[in-house]
């Protein structure tokens, strides 16, 4: 949902904690059938809607590929259109979609490309991967001249405590040292005058970055599988079937996928998983390393001190103990709406895959806490009122992040399943990266790699730490465990809520 998230240190176990399973995560539920309406899909494709290729699924497909969200669209689209290889244009391609073509979290997240190179300074190339997908988006955007309001504007990441800070501080000082180009992007702000004029006066402190783009995600998806769906190139090689949940992967033959629907089956020469959060209902190996979170968005109509000449300039995230918010503002001549998401620490999020619903408290978090954030006149004015203001909410919703063991996204071949790929586990950090996980999914499949990808920079553009292998799976497993983990950062952030003057609404 959201599109970056906080570096968190590691955490000592908690295994008593409420929330921590007794055997490790269960495998994820297939996504739900109802779900909460996205201001995002308010104007949904009329192609895109209820759209199957064709009226029956095809017995047999070369490629299946399963989700329609941003991977998936990215998979199809190198698959269909890169001259990469052989290219392979002739091969038919199937895309199963549990609901509407891209309802899941790229159709509700918060609308952010946030490269966000400080989350992983040991390791270069994740942030040059990032900065990568961003320009390849904005790029195609350009080309394509898709309509879905990318606009690239500076991003503000602000801190609310102090072990961040110091946390952000080192991380900066050892960015300068194995990375200084990424260095240059972005920078840390601590002056107070500073702050003001970045809109966050009650921050301790701001990561200012010059990447960084806010974005109609459902829009640059649909304009992408509509171009697949009519052109005249393809001669009908791609075939998108909405509303068709798989239920699970069975191996047909030696080296073939049988892919169970409610509306039959297709046996698949391969597979490719562009299902996230919901990775583990086909791969339940995959249970405690792909864990499905449940964020919260909201669209408010704007308050006078954010709306016309005085809206937000910047993308923005909020960091803090147990926060992890997150905000973009909308056109003026389009509403204004402030995209806001996030106070995860106001109720469980972790292990929910039902988006059906949303929590109330965490509605009214998302309703009141710009108001102390931002500092605006209206929340202080009122207050002396002995008055209660909030932002008016046009729409609320919920979806389902996928949040991975070691935060970092698992992409290629799918070890012990061969002609099986993946993409997925983006811990709320999807649009930075997914574009270009996708392409070099796109790009292993063209190349039939199914054995352990030995140089994933080289050969596929793609950073090493993200390749799915037996040993990092092992590795990952050595870490603690993902509920565990995110229920210390949680309970933190609801002690510090608690307490009065917190600088938290």
């Amino acid at each position: 949902m959201e599109d970056y998230h906080p570096h968190h240190p590691p955490h000592h176990h908690h295994p008593h904690h409420p929330h921590h399973p007794d055997h490790g995560p269960r495998p994820s539920a297939p996504p739900t059938t109802h779900s909460t309406n996205s201001f995002w899909h308010s104007e949904p494709s009329a192609l895109l809607t209820g759209h199957r290729s064709t009226r029956d699924l095809p017995r047999t497909a070369d490629v299946v590929i399963i989700g329609s969200g941003i991977t998936g669209a990215s998979v199809a689209h190198h698959l269909l259109t890169s001259t990469h290889g052989e290219g392979k244009k002739g091969q038919s391609v199937v895309m199963l979609e549990a609901r509407e073509a891209c309802w899941g979290a790229t159709g509700r997240n918060g609308g952010h490309c946030v490269p966000m190179p400080i989350e992983h300074p040991e390791d270069p190339t994740i942030g040059r991967f990032e900065l990568a997908n961003y320009h390849a988006i904005q790029s195609l955007v350009a080309s394509k001249n898709i309509a879905c309001e990318f606009v690239a504007q500076p991003g503000v990441a602000a801190i609310w405590d102090q072990r961040t800070l110091i946390g952000v501080e080192l991380t900066m000082l050892a960015i300068q040292e194995s990375a200084p180009d990424l260095r240059q992007t972005m920078r840390l702000v601590t002056d107070r005058d500073e702050l003001a004029k970045l809109r966050v006066p009650t921050a301790l402190g701001a990561i200012a970055s010059s990447v960084a783009a806010r974005m109609w995600p459902y829009k640059f998806v649909a304009r992408i599988l509509e171009d697949l769906l009519t052109s005249t190139e393809l001669h009908g090689s791609f075939n998108l079937q909405t509303l068709t949940p798989v239920e699970c992967l069975a191996p047909y033959d030696f080296d073939r996928w049988t892919v169970k629907t409610p509306r039959g089956c297709i046996v698949a020469s391969k597979v490719v998983l562009a299902t996230n959060a919901y990775t583990s209902h086909l791969l339940p190996d995959f249970a405690d390393l792909i864990v499905p979170c449940r964020g919260q968005m909201s669209a408010l109509t704007p308050l006078p001190s954010v709306e016309g000449d005085n809206r937000l300039l910047a993308n923005y995230g909020f960091r803090g103990d147990g926060m992890d918010d997150y905000l973009v503002q909308r056109p003026n001549e389009s509403g204004g709406q402030l995209m806001f998401g996030g106070g995860r620490q106001q109720g469980r999020s972790m292990g929910v895959t039902d988006d059906s619903f949303i929590s109330d408290k965490t509605a009214q978090y998302l309703r009141t806490r710009l108001l102390e954030a931002f500092s605006l006149p209206e929340g202080k004015s009122n207050s002396k009122a002995g008055k209660h203001t909030e932002f008016k909410a046009e729409y609320e919703w919920t979806g389902i992040m996928g949040f991975s063991r070691d935060e970092l996204p698992w992409v290629g071949p799918v070890p012990g399943k061969p002609n099986v790929y993946l993409s997925a586990g983006y811990t709320g950090h999807g649009m930075p990266n997914t574009w270009l996980c996708g392409k070099a999914v796109a790009r292993m499949v063209q190349a039939d790699r199914t054995d352990h990808i030995e140089d994933a920079w080289e050969e596929f553009g793609l950073p090493q730490a993200y390749v799915a292998s037996v040993r990092r799976m092992a590795d990952s497993r050595l870490l603690e465990e993902v509920e565990a983990k995110d229920w210390a950062e949680m309970e933190r952030g609801r002690r510090r809520t608690d307490r009065p003057h917190s600088g938290y609404a």
